[in-house]
């Protein structure tokens, strides 16, 4: 959906006003005691759930930077319904056809795209639905007003220098790699997939095609949950600095059952294992609980800590495959400083 104007709430007010319209359902997982190393991964997935999982849409805004305004009037700003699933430069073609003609000659330069957030430059390779969870939590305000750069990107390691779809298709696929290979140990299930099928995966991504990606992607799981090596999940730091800080961990797919806690052998890992392995200040010491202020949301909603990390990346994987966690803190907060290292 794209619209250009601030007439474009005209074309569905009540679908384009409210922020709580598109978001995604709260997260519902179907836990069984029977759910072990043996158990196919394929016949964990959940469809129903998914699909209203990952289907959240955000309004988006976008203003062409001021300064890169070659007119004597300012263009009108586009209005997106984007999925959260979409990546930014899904819309980068029609982007650059509305503003085009407000836009100084290059005279044969390369554009360097990228927007930014309240004078903050946003990660392109990652996710909108992402980038919200980052940005607002689940207070996502409605519209998120971006502004749009075709020059002068900023010099950083942290952001992906993007001139062409040729750049896109780099950064999501090799983030697909390597989820493959944290899931599977090496990156021979994605090296047999035929090339036409990368292809066919990698069009399904672009388009935002949940269907067919995700019936792709089953061709690179695991056969069962013991023989996963990790799942592939990427903490999203927000609120222990000014710039969007990520992490990746390994996230072991069994945990070890303490006798203690009613058990022995190896059960499904939660999020809560997860975090104590990854990001322990997190935690109340002695506690299974969020430290105060502390939130952890994929999806644009909370997670319970008891939610099985199987679930989330089988139900609640974004297109490259990952699942990705934001994690939101007070602030500069001391008490949390090892993870700002």
């Amino acid at each position: 959906y794209i619209q250009t104007g601030v007439t474009a709430r005209s074309h569905s007010a009540a679908e384009l006003v409210s922020p709580r319209a598109h978001a995604p359902a709260l997260l519902m997982p179907h836990r069984t005691a029977s759910v072990g190393a043996e158990s196919p991964l394929e016949g964990l997935i959940e469809e129903g759930a998914r699909q209203s999982v990952v289907g959240g849409k955000v309004l988006l805004r976008v203003r062409l930077a001021c300064d890169e305004v070659a007119a004597l009037t300012e263009p009108a700003p586009v209005f997106l319904l984007a999925p959260r699933l979409a990546y930014l430069p899904c819309f980068f073609t029609d982007l650059h056809e509305h503003f085009k003609p407000y836009l100084a000659s290059l005279k044969g330069e390369s554009h360097e795209v990228w927007f930014d957030f309240n004078g903050t430059p946003i990660k392109w390779h990652y996710p909108v639905g992402v980038l919200c969870d980052v940005l607002f939590g689940t207070e996502v305000p409605s519209p998120v007003d971006l502004t749009l750069h075709f020059r002068g990107c900023p010099s950083s390691k942290e952001l992906i220098p993007f001139t062409g779809i040729a750049d896109f298709k780099n950064a999501v696929l090799s983030a697909c790699r390597q989820a493959v290979f944290l899931q599977q140990g090496d990156a021979k299930a994605w090296m047999r997939l035929p090339m036409q099928q990368q292809q066919k995966l990698w069009d399904a991504i672009k388009s935002t095609d949940i269907a067919t990606t995700a019936e792709l992607q089953k061709q690179l799981l695991c056969p069962t949950l013991g023989k996963c090596k990790s799942f592939a999940v990427r903490v999203h730091l927000s609120g222990l600095t000014e710039q969007h800080a990520v992490l990746l961990h390994p996230a072991a797919a069994l945990h070890e059952s303490l006798p203690d806690k009613g058990g022995a052998g190896k059960r499904p890992a939660t999020v809560l294992d997860f975090l104590r392995q990854a990001l322990p200040p997190l935690l109340d010491q002695g506690a299974e609980r969020l430290a105060a202020g502390v939130e952890v949301l994929t999806q644009g909603v909370h997670l319970p800590l008891d939610t099985p990390l199987y679930w989330l990346a089988l139900n609640a994987a974004y297109l490259d495959h990952f699942v990705h966690l934001v994690v939101r803190t007070p602030s500069k907060d001391s008490a949390f400083s090892p993870l700002a290292r």
